[in-house]
């Protein structure tokens, strides 16, 4: 695998490929989201990776990054994958075989590394030394951690998850940390805070972004390490630093580390911020207690770059990201139930995090595509709200080509389904506010998922309408002899 080093190696090769662009002067208040949303949003194919400099009222040198793993292009490049092979279902096909073949690589612990170039602990410490934007216009406060890492330790087991939970600058040596409820980090708090300890806790930020595709990824099971995760994927040891206030392991080669503790009972003000689904939807534009990080360190590279996500109403800076996480990630769970005939899953942009997933299989045996419709259903820990099935001559990833076979396949009374009482969490941008909390607390939330089976009918193969379609054979002939004048056209 052609590799990079760090991040500042990989936004160098993003560079010498054409898809990064600088931009000199944003503010950080609402300019860099704004400037970032309208690229994303409204601008060309394939989206840029933003970096800005001479950011008003900080260091020259001090920058922002967005959008790390928003092109097809970066994608394959990150996963090593081939970078002449980057349509949708070409990079679904191609991580679904990758995925299969790595192996966790242990990482390699160090004395010291870049990210230790600079480190402040006591009275120094201000969150705000580094130029942390205010995304939306209706946010609550200015967020730090939107494209980095939160390391915790399980209390009873050692396990590191390392996990992507947002963070707020809560002043400046007190951060808000946001897990939701059924998240790793949300789970491993509550161990510690239900006993009354101490948790120790570490954020980095500007990573490799092999190891942020993995922070961010919520198909990792539980007491996998994603140090030894991103390790298989590069070939080689990731380098580790052990934390001399935290205790915990972070990466040699990040921007910036911040060591801190989460004390039983201390909680703040966090958001309201725009959420990846496109709503400020965890309860409106009220904030939520929760728990605070006290910093008792900071590290971090000369010229540093803060790494940030613009979350929005996709598409936005991940959500292609999390369309291939998801697609290969309900395939494995497919293939581990033993579904056979898959050929494609794909996760649609618009609906960010596994929201609207469409699988194309090969039917087999009668009930097949509910069968394989009704256990993706469940892959998402966020919503899942629709898992539609195709026939494998439909290309899940082409919109036109699903809604075709929804609107022409689906007889509606038979091949629909809804799941009700599924898991899903204070995110829903369904649920009203006054349904998310009970007494003053969160409640447990459970919502339906539907399951629409848009593939011809089994039962009456052999006199399925022919479908009025140009045959391979036929494109191909007409390619070879009209290469010259469709190549302005295609």
């Amino acid at each position: 695998m052609d590799r990079f080093l760090d991040l500042r190696q990989y936004l160098a090769e993003v560079e010498r490929h054409g898809e990064l662009r600088t931009l000199r002067g944003a503010h950080w208040d609402l300019e860099m989201g704004a400037l970032v949303e309208l690229a994303y949003r409204e601008g060309r194919d394939p989206k840029p990776l933003m970096v800005f400099e001479d950011i008003p009222g900080y260091p020259r040198g001090f920058r922002t990054a967005f959008g790390m793993l928003a092109s097809n292009w970066r994608l394959a490049k990150t996963l090593g994958l081939p970078q002449d092979q980057v349509a949708p279902m070409q990079l679904h096909q191609n991580w679904y075989r990758r995925q299969r073949q790595i192996r966790p690589v242990a990482p390699r612990y160090v004395d010291g590394g870049p990210v230790m170039e600079n480190s402040v602990s006591g009275p120094g410490i201000d969150m705000l030394r580094f130029p942390v934007p205010r995304f939306h216009e209706m946010d609550g406060g200015r967020y730090i951690g939107t494209a980095h890492a939160v390391i915790q330790k399980d209390p009873e087991t050692g396990w590191v998850n390392v996990g992507t939970y947002r963070v707020m600058v809560a002043g400046p040596e007190r951060l808000a940390l946001h897990a939701t409820p059924g998240k790793h980090g949300n789970i491993i708090s509550e161990k510690y805070f239900s006993k009354g300890r101490v948790m120790p806790v570490a954020i980095a930020i500007g990573l490799d972004p092999v190891l942020w595709w993995l922070a961010c990824q919520p198909d990792t099971p539980w007491g996998m390490s994603e140090f030894e995760a991103a390790g298989g994927i590069t070939g080689e040891p990731l380098q580790l630093v052990t934390g001399t206030r935290s205790g915990l392991p972070f990466p040699a080669h990040a921007e910036i580390v911040i060591e801190g503790e989460c004390h039983p009972g201390e909680l703040a003000e966090e958001g309201p911020f725009g959420e990846w689904s496109g709503y400020y939807a965890n309860r409106g534009l009220k904030p939520v207690l929760e728990p605070v990080i006290r910093v008792t360190a900071v590290h971090w590279r000369s010229d540093p770059i803060l790494t940030c996500s613009m979350p929005s109403v996709p598409p936005h800076t991940f959500s292609l990201m999390l369309a291939l996480a998801d697609s290969v990630g309900i395939r494995r769970r497919l293939e581990e139930y033993g579904v056979p005939g898959i050929r494609g899953v794909w996760s649609n942009f618009a609906g960010s995090g596994g929201l609207f997933n469409v699988i194309a299989l090969e039917q087999l045996y009668s009930g097949h595509a509910l069968q394989a419709g009704i256990l993706a259903s469940q892959y998402s820990a966020e919503m899942g709200a629709f898992t539609v099935v195709v026939d494998d001559d439909i290309d899940p990833a082409n919109m036109d080509q699903v809604l075709w076979a929804m609107t022409t396949r689906t007889r509606l009374d038979r091949q629909m389904l809804v799941i009700p009482n599924c898991h899903t969490n204070n995110v829903h941008p369904a649920i009203p506010p006054e349904e998310k909390m009970q007494d003053g607390k969160k409640k447990l939330l459970t919502s339906a998922r539907v399951v629409i089976d848009a593939c011809r009918e089994l039962s009456w193969k052999e006199d399925w309408y022919p479908v009025s379609r140009m045959s391979p054979e036929l494109r191909e002939k007409t390619l070879q002899k009209w290469r010259s004048v469709l190549a302005d056209i295609l």
